[in-house]
């Protein structure tokens, strides 16, 4: 495995590592999310700062190749916001609006949030294989992932706190980067925290992913704290916090459907 995708020109062609667990010619959240903020990181200045990511996943993503486009509208002097969209043949699959902020001088030291906050590290927590429905094919959440649990798991049903490492780059021949790694992992948060179970055979699936930045997070493990909450009509949302081992990184939500498998 070398990428989750390889990008010609505006043309991205995924890998079967990019596979969702519910259609095997389909994507996972995750990776389209991620390919999204590559786009936004191709049109962002050395100055500005991506604070937010807003996907909307406006139906299932193929797994073939897709046409990537980019667009950028100035604000105000220090607020930007850009634009990018993966379409697959005439029709628009995923696309992402994405807060670009001018950076500035930073705050004193002691107003920084959390940063002497030390959690326990995914070492010391226990491996756990991927829970994944029906399908023997690669797959993003179980073949391109690594996860360490510290409480929950994919076949258990409720909040979660679980470790990922991704196993590969975003693009092939580039580096990861820490907005890119935010990003496929945030998508994982209502699988880590589903209400899902063998028994119960309902699940939930998001249609968007909204992240918001504090830093980059410190090497490769980004530590999610899910909870999924689920109301009376088949709809829910899942709420996410991401760390590193120095402590928060990024805040996420999904909006979520939910269905009987």
């Amino acid at each position: 495995m070398t990428a989750l995708f390889r990008l010609e020109g505006q043309t991205a062609h995924p890998s079967e590592y990019t596979r969702g667990p519910w259609r095997a010619d389909a994507q996972h959240g995750g990776p389209p999310s991620a390919l999204l903020t590559r786009l936004v990181e191709s049109v962002t200045e050395p100055e500005q700062w991506i604070a937010r990511m807003s996907v909307e996943l406006l139906s299932p993503v193929p797994l073939r190749p897709l046409r990537c486009e980019t667009a950028t509208e100035r604000v105000s002097r220090r607020v930007a916001i850009a634009v990018a969209r993966l379409i697959d043949e005439d029709r628009v699959v995923a696309r992402a609006s994405a807060r670009l902020l001018t950076t500035s001088d930073g705050p004193d030291p002691d107003v920084t949030s959390d940063r002497t906050r030390q959690l326990p590290g995914p070492e010391t927590e226990a491996r756990a294989p991927a829970w994944i429905v029906g399908a023997n094919e690669l797959t993003f959440h179980r073949d391109a992932l690594r996860h360490r649990w510290e409480a929950g798991g994919f076949a258990q049903p409720g909040p979660a706190k679980c470790w990922h490492a991704l196993e590969c780059p975003v693009i092939e021949g580039e580096p990861i980067t820490g907005h890119q790694r935010i990003m496929a992992i945030a998508d994982l948060a209502s699988g880590v925290s589903a209400v899902y179970c063998d028994a119960s055979r309902y699940g939930m699936i998001n249609a968007d992913l909204d992240v918001v930045f504090v830093r980059e997070p410190n090497g490769e493990w980004v530590r999610s704290e899910a909870v999924t909450r689920v109301g009376d009509d088949g709809t829910g949302v899942c709420t996410n916090l991401m760390s590193d081992e120095a402590g928060v990184v990024a805040a996420g939500s999904q909006t979520l459907l939910g269905r009987r498998f």
